[in-house]
């Protein structure tokens, strides 16, 4: 599926990357701060996270679909190489992030295991910044 209405769905789903990404490492960062804040946020950041995995892939997926549609630029090819890593990324990060939200539940806190997920989840977003910059960069570039 490369489209949705008519529309590309890439630039569509990316922007789902670059809310919901940056989304996690900052309520990560919270919980990591007060425990009370864990304890509300642990099932949503965990859900997030694994929302986030899922349009990562489905833009890269989409991207590769557009990128062949449309003529290649240095740009293009430099946002696909920059691209091609970030659902491992998010991918890497959902399963911090999960995984310190189910030790949460099950009455096992690991602080050092919040503290790893919530790095991992900022690594993710500044990833998905250098993606998204080498998108913008390719498409708006000669504006």
């Amino acid at each position: 599926m490369s489209d949705l209405f008519g529309l590309p769905l890439h630039p569509l789903v990316v922007h789902a990357v670059v809310v919901l990404v940056p989304l996690v490492a900052v309520g990560m960062v919270v919980a990591m701060l007060s425990a009370a804040w864990g304890e509300r946020l642990r099932v949503a950041l965990a859900a997030l996270a694994a929302t986030a995995t899922v349009a990562a892939f489905v833009a890269r997926s989409s991207g590769e679909s557009l990128l062949s549609q449309v003529p290649g630029s240095a740009e293009a090819a430099r946002h696909a190489d920059v691209s091609e890593a970030l659902p491992w990324f998010v991918l890497g990060s959902a399963a911090l992030v999960v995984g310190w939200a189910w030790s949460e539940s099950q009455g096992r806190p690991s602080r050092v295991l919040g503290i790893v997920a919530a790095v991992g989840a900022l690594v993710a977003t500044a990833w998905t910044v250098l993606a998204g910059h080498s998108g913008a960069v390719s498409v708006w570039g000669d504006v």
